[in-house]
Protein backbone atom coordinates (compact mmCIF):
# COMPACT_ATOMS: atom_id res chain seq x y z
CA UNK A 1 0.00 0.00 0.00
CA UNK A 2 1.60 3.23 -1.13
CA UNK A 3 0.56 6.69 -0.08
CA UNK A 4 0.32 9.48 -2.57
CA UNK A 5 2.04 12.77 -1.89
CA UNK A 6 -1.20 14.71 -1.12
CA UNK A 7 -2.17 12.17 1.56
CA UNK A 8 1.18 12.60 3.29
CA UNK A 9 0.90 16.40 3.15
CA UNK A 10 -2.62 16.25 4.60
CA UNK A 11 -1.42 13.93 7.38
CA UNK A 12 1.48 16.25 8.23
CA UNK A 13 -0.83 19.28 8.27
CA UNK A 14 -3.31 17.45 10.47
CA UNK A 15 -0.59 16.51 12.96
CA UNK A 16 0.68 20.11 12.97
CA UNK A 17 -2.81 21.52 13.62
CA UNK A 18 -3.48 19.04 16.43
CA UNK A 19 -0.08 19.78 18.00
CA UNK A 20 -0.72 23.54 17.81
CA UNK A 21 -4.15 23.05 19.42
CA UNK A 22 -2.69 20.97 22.26
CA UNK A 23 0.07 23.53 22.84
CA UNK A 24 -2.49 26.35 22.91
CA UNK A 25 -4.62 24.59 25.53
CA UNK A 26 -1.66 23.48 27.67
CA UNK A 27 -0.13 26.96 27.42
CA UNK A 28 -3.40 28.55 28.53
CA UNK A 29 -3.77 26.23 31.52
CA UNK A 30 -0.16 26.80 32.60
CA UNK A 31 -0.56 30.56 32.15
CA UNK A 32 -3.76 30.59 34.22
CA UNK A 33 -2.18 28.57 37.01
CA UNK A 34 0.91 30.81 37.11
CA UNK A 35 -1.13 34.03 37.15
CA UNK A 36 -1.85 36.04 40.28
CA UNK A 37 -5.57 35.38 40.13
CA UNK A 38 -7.42 34.19 43.19
CA UNK A 39 -7.76 30.41 43.41
CA UNK A 40 -11.48 30.70 42.61
CA UNK A 41 -10.86 32.67 39.40
CA UNK A 42 -8.10 30.27 38.39
CA UNK A 43 -10.59 27.43 38.75
CA UNK A 44 -13.15 29.29 36.64
CA UNK A 45 -10.63 29.90 33.84
CA UNK A 46 -9.26 26.34 33.89
CA UNK A 47 -12.77 24.87 33.76
CA UNK A 48 -13.64 27.23 30.91
CA UNK A 49 -10.52 26.17 29.00
CA UNK A 50 -11.41 22.50 29.45
CA UNK A 51 -15.09 22.93 28.54
CA UNK A 52 -14.38 25.05 25.45
CA UNK A 53 -10.68 24.47 24.73
CA UNK A 54 -10.21 26.62 21.65
CA UNK A 55 -12.45 29.54 22.64
CA UNK A 56 -11.44 29.36 26.31
CA UNK A 57 -7.74 29.44 25.48
CA UNK A 58 -8.12 32.30 23.04
CA UNK A 59 -10.21 34.31 25.48
CA UNK A 60 -7.65 33.75 28.22
CA UNK A 61 -4.81 35.07 26.07
CA UNK A 62 -6.88 37.92 24.59
CA UNK A 63 -8.81 39.08 27.67
CA UNK A 64 -8.02 37.27 30.92
CA UNK A 65 -4.26 37.48 30.83
CA UNK A 66 -4.28 41.18 29.91
CA UNK A 67 -6.68 41.99 32.75
CA UNK A 68 -4.43 40.12 35.18
CA UNK A 69 -1.37 42.08 34.01
CA UNK A 70 -3.29 45.38 34.22
CA UNK A 71 -4.49 44.56 37.74
CA UNK A 72 -0.92 43.80 38.83
CA UNK A 73 0.20 47.22 37.60
CA UNK A 74 -2.58 48.95 39.54
CA UNK A 75 -1.56 47.42 42.86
Amino acid sequence: MTHSMPQIVVAILLVAVVAAFVLLVVGAVVSVLRSRLTPGMKLVWVVFVFIAPFIGSLLWFLIGRKQTVAAQRDT
